[in-house]
């Protein structure tokens, strides 16, 4: 599984994914992505077929929800970060750390295509 991480998530988690060895891009780490609406996260994740990290449930549960409708475009999965981890950068290991046992569990591009994880 490819994962993006929207914008509110630092890179620096991505990074050490990547060097962990793990295919993860963060919407922060280009500034042409950084004012991409939700709904074009969704669609540049699903072009390169990413699962999306974020803790933006009110407005990624209703993208989610569109995408697989029937006829809709679906995507390579949704990860839901709870407000139980804070954003701050004491808490990138952790984040860091839950994204890789999940990534290490769900391996395959289609583990969680149109589907929902939480951290």
């Amino acid at each position: 599984m490819k994962l993006l991480l929207d914008e509110m998530l630092s890179p620096a988690i991505a990074r050490e994914l990547r060097d962990r060895g793990h295919d993860a891009q963060a919407v922060g780490e280009d500034p042409a992505r950084k004012a991409l609406s939700d709904p074009e996260v969704l669609a540049l994740a699903v072009a390169e077929h990413r699962a999306v990290v974020t803790n933006n449930l009110r407005d990624f549960r209703p993208l989610h929800n569109e995408a697989i409708t029937p006829g809709g475009p679906g995507h390579y999965g949704m990860i839901f970060i709870p407000g139980t981890y804070r954003l701050t950068r004491n808490d990138t290991g952790k984040i860091t750390t839950a994204l890789e046992q999940l990534l290490d569990q769900n391996p395959g591009e289609d583990n969680l295509a149109n589907g929902e994880a939480w951290l």
